[in-house]
Parts: structure tokens; sequence; C-alpha cells
């Protein structure tokens, strides 16, 4: 596969509604949230920040963006982001039909071109996730295991609402889970690496769901995706971070939820 010799990409797909927030007027990429950094010291951060900051603290870049016109507020904060970050090169990739079309595999088709020739390190927007440097660990694993896709996994007390992972002692993923009413495993999915083996599948089930009326009334899963690899023997593998954290912040509650929390640890 040539992982080593191939440039590495960031990817945060923030081209969502966030229809979840609703009626709170403010996008959810820039609530405020409390971040322990490498000192244990608490900052204040814009989650759209957080997620930039974790591909950055893994070495990574150069990050392509997926945003939609009623987020260009997003474009202009991460392109000001500031000294730290002055080594990291920012592309954005307005999504489109997100009237009509919805799921994440939309937004990485959107941005494609941008992604292709590249492994491809994805951090969602919205969630927070510890170690901040985790894609270091899972990089390296990815190239060890020849990964066409590896799954980075976290423990988590609120599985029945993500994405477990039954991993294998091989480290294959064995089994995957989205919102199971009983988990088999009490962590969840929440960072990615592929090639473009996986992209090209994702492309072909992208291209299907679109010219399929009745399976464009229901959102493509980025779920339904990686089911397909493991059926199609490709590599899936999945790395757990064994004392990692993963906090999820769908909607308003969530974010009070984190607030109240990390205020009382302190």
């Amino acid at each position: 596969m040539g992982c080593f010799m191939k440039n590495v990409v960031g990817f945060v797909p923030a081209g969502g509604k966030g229809m979840r927030m609703k009626p709170f007027k403010l996008m959810k990429e820039l609530l405020p949230v409390m971040i322990d950094n490498e000192n244990q010291e608490t900052e204040v951060s814009l989650l759209i920040e957080n997620a930039v900051n974790v591909l950055h603290k893994g070495g990574i870049k150069n990050v392509v963006c997926t945003v939609n016109h009623d987020k260009e507020i997003l474009v202009k904060i991460l392109s000001d982001m500031g000294a730290d970050y002055s080594d990291m090169k920012m592309a954005f990739v307005y999504q489109r039909d997100l009237d009509n079309l919805y799921g994440l595999p939309l937004a990485i088709a959107a941005a494609e071109p941008f992604l292709r020739g590249h492994s491809v390190c994805m951090k969602f927007p919205d969630t927070i996730i510890y170690p901040l440097n985790c894609f270091d660990e899972l990089y390296a694993f990815h190239c060890e295991k020849k990964s066409d896709l590896t799954l980075g996994v976290f423990p988590t007390n609120n599985a029945r609402n993500l994405g477990p992972v039954v991993i294998g002692p091989d480290n294959k993923v064995e089994r995957l889970e989205d919102k199971p009413e009983n988990p088999s495993a009490d962590n969840t999915w929440n960072v990615l690496i592929w090639e473009d083996s996986f992209l090209d599948l994702l492309m072909s089930e992208v291209e299907s769901y679109r010219n399929d009326d009745i399976a464009r009334k229901k959102e493509l899963k980025i779920y339904d995706i990686m089911l397909k690899a493991i059926e199609e023997k490709l590599s899936v593998n999945a790395y757990l971070f064994e004392s990692g954290k993963c906090i999820d912040i769908s909607c308003i509650q969530d974010a009070r939820v984190h607030w109240n929390h990390q205020s009382s640890s302190k």
C-alpha cells in the first residue's frame, strides 16, 4: 500500500445543518467547550477549533473541511487560528444538495478530489476526544496493519447512543453496531483513517444511493459503508485507546452536561 510514502491529510466534516440543536440559534461548531490540555490545565475552545487542534497535535498539517453556505463564519475562524497553527494549510469545500440528500458519506464524496491519493485522518467537529494527540498512535497502527480503514475506538458509558465496535484478538473489526439497544461493548468509534481502497468503495456506494429513489429518502450512513468494507474483505482494523475518552456534543443538553462535569471536577 505504500502507507509511509503517501501524504497525510486531515478531514473535518462540518457541512451538516445541526438539526438536533434547534431551536438554539448558534451553530454547534461554535459552542465553547472546556478542554483539558496535556498539562491537565483547562482551556476554553470552540468545538471546531478543538477538532483542528487534535489533527494538529497528531502532526497533520493539511486539512480539508466541508462547510455549507450558512457556515462561512467557520472558514473565517479556521483561517484565522493564529501563530500556533501557521504551519497548517486549510482547504474548504462547500457541500450542495443538503436539502435533499443527507449523510456523512456525501460530505466525504464532496471532498473526494482533495482526499484521493492520501491517507485521510477524519475528526468529527462536534466531539471531544482524549488523548488529544491520538492520531500519532492511530496512524502508526494504521501503517503497521496496512489497513484500508482504521477505526479509533474509545471507552464510553453511552454506547447505546453511539457506535460500539467488537474487536477481535488480532485487532480486526468483528462487528459494528449503530446505536444498539443492548451494546456488545462499552466503547465507540470516533476517528477514522482510510486509504483510496475504502474511498473507492464509498464513492461507489454514494453513486448507487444517488441513483436510487427509495434509498435517497433515508440518510446514507458511514456505518453501512463500513459494514460493506468488512463484507468485501477490505482490511478493517480497530485501535482501542484504553485510557482514552470520547464526549459527543450532539445537542445543547450534551454541552450543558459537559460544562457541569468540567466545572464540578475542578
